[in-house]
């Protein structure tokens, strides 16, 4: 996936994200701090749909895993949310996985 990163970054979906972060037992200003952003900065992009950086992204993948990471990605099409996909997992699962 981190090949892949868009050279502007990407937006987060919120909600999705925030999910995660509960059910992980973390918090926003943790998260926020592993990805090197001040708690208020990370949540005012996510309020804001603002983009992250491609190292803000790198970190976050490194935080949650590639395919949790995946998940909280906004693409801006399904075509590149699809490239994405095949080039970072789908190389990897056989075509029954693929079709779930």
């Amino acid at each position: 996936m981190i090949q892949e990163i868009s050279q502007e970054g990407y937006v987060l979906k919120k909600y999705p994200l925030k999910q995660w972060i509960y059910d992980n037992d973390h918090t926003q200003p943790y998260v926020a701090r592993r990805i090197g952003l001040a708690p208020d900065e990370f949540k005012r992009k996510l309020r804001e749909k603002e983009k992250f950086s491609p190292s803000q992204i790198k970190s976050l993948v490194y935080l949650m895993g590639a395919e949790e990471a995946f998940k909280v990605l906004y693409f801006p099409s399904k075509r590149k949310r699809k490239k994405v996909w095949w080039n970072v997992f789908g190389k990897y699962k056989s075509k029954e996985e693929l079709n779930e």
